[in-house]
């Protein structure tokens, strides 16, 4: 029997899209999966998803498509910026993910690769790689 810790269970973020197509009943039956037999698991599992998946479809056939306005920008005619994007993916990512999208971000924002490089520094090591800068520079000064 497969179970998730609640380590990994508290980092685990659901959308607006997840709340739009779940219920309670859902979470219910989610919920519930352990206490099956692998095969009733698989067979419940599945039934599940379709559920998930058939709410999906309601919600865009039934021109309710307009209670994704939570789900979308403020300004509806605009899809936002790269920016915007990282900003809203960022609290499902993992710290490594999250790093990639910072680093991402700061590149956008200006940064040169080395100043991304010293964020992911220690403080012992950014202190290192400031001393060898100033190295460098005070080297190209003499030549």
């Amino acid at each position: 029997m497969l179970m998730v810790s609640s380590e990994e269970n508290s980092d685990y973020k659901l959308t607006d899209l997840d709340y739009l197509i779940g219920d309670h009943h859902l979470q219910m039956i989610k919920a519930a999966l352990p206490f099956f037999d692998v095969p009733q698991q698989r067979a419940v599992s599945v039934f599940v998803k379709f559920q998930e998946l058939k709410k999906t479809f309601e919600l865009f056939e039934t021109e309710e498509v307009a209670s994704m306005g939570i789900c979308s920008l403020e300004q509806p005619q605009s899809r936002g910026s790269v920016r915007d994007l990282l900003k809203a993916i960022r609290p499902y990512a993992n710290p490594m993910e999250q790093d990639l999208i910072d680093m991402t971000g700061a590149f956008m924002e200006g940064q040169t690769p080395m100043e991304q490089l010293r964020r992911f520094l220690s403080p012992e090591q950014q202190s290192r790689f400031e001393t060898m800068q100033m190295v460098i520079t005070a080297l190209q000064a003499m030549a």
